[in-house]
């Protein structure tokens, strides 16, 4: 009877331990697994924060390129008074106009819609500085706006001898360049005897029908003294016009800026913020188009 005993205890000892050996190694692969599910999730939501930034970043110079298209160039349309649009579209042409001179820009305008604190206490190597927007494309060949980043991610546990991982996203939209048309409600009235009266430039490449057109009506203003702290509605500081003023420039009396341009002036009339309109009909405008903007 006591043999039998004896027996019993060595199988129950024997059960013990074997549950023990059997929890020492399914634990640390259920926490392996835990671990790397909770960090699969947390990388998803870091690409969603990432691509939600892009998505509204695209979307906002998409929305511009309609009315940039009406501009001759990048300087013209970051000189032209765009407070007569709504703030979205106004915002919209800024970023665009200075994601065209240098995609650096756009580091800057996306980093605008995220919380880049957030970034930088993520898995991503080097925090926000860590992401990089080279082989973004606005507007080459075609209407679209390509935004893609690259990026590395630290892994927590190292797998294979791996310990980081690239990353990449992108956002690629059409520009909304639209298609303007005559509204069937608006009144035509025919005059064989009048001729249409339009407005030129010296150097313009079209004609316009409103004589307040934003892209022969400049917003200029007039300061004491150069500018060494005011700044353009891109943040950019005023270098000298190389027309109007030298090195001798004591920088003192009036100068001029305009609100979107990045150069300041000596002279009011100095021909790269002077807009010579003329009035003119329309049978003497020549080769030149009809602006997009004001319904020409």
């Amino acid at each position: 009877m006591k043999s039998t005993l004896n027996i019993s205890h060595l199988k129950r000892k024997r059960i013990r331990a074997s549950l023990t050996v059997e929890a020492s190694l399914v634990l640390p692969l259920f926490l392996l697994f835990f671990i790397s599910f909770i960090y699969f999730i947390q990388i998803i939501t870091l690409q969603e924060v990432l691509q939600r930034a892009m998505t509204e970043s695209g979307l906002s110079m998409a929305r511009a390129v309609y009315v940039y298209s009406d501009f001759r160039d990048v300087e013209d349309a970051k000189e032209a008074d765009t407070t007569i649009f709504e703030e979205g579209i106004q915002a919209g042409i800024e970023e665009l106009a200075d994601a065209l001179i240098n995609n650096v820009v756009l580091k800057y305008v996306v980093a605008s819609r995220l919380n880049v604190d957030y970034i930088n206490h993520s898995f991503v190597v080097g925090g926000y500085d860590g992401i990089h927007f080279d082989d973004s494309k606005i507007l080459e060949g075609n209407d679209d706006i390509d935004l893609v980043i690259k990026y590395r991610i630290k892994i927590p546990i190292s797998i294979f001898g791996l310990q980081e991982m690239d990353m990449i996203q992108r956002v690629r939209l059409r520009g909304w360049n639209g298609h303007q048309l005559t509204p069937l409600y608006a009144i035509v009235e025919e005059n064989d005897n009048e001729e249409n009266t339009v407005y030129i430039t010296e150097t313009g490449t079209v004609y316009h029908l409103q004589r307040n057109c934003s892209h022969i009506s400049l917003s200029i203003e007039t300061i004491s003294g150069k500018p060494t702290w005011q700044r353009n509605k891109n943040g950019g500081i005023y270098y000298p016009c190389e027309a109007c003023c030298n090195n001798h420039d004591s920088g003192l009396g009036t100068y001029y800026i305009t609100l979107y341009g990045d150069r300041y002036h000596r002279n009011k009339n100095c021909s790269k913020i002077k807009r010579t309109v003329k009035e003119v009909p329309l049978s003497e405008v020549g080769g030149k188009l009809p602006c997009k903007r004001c319904g020409g």
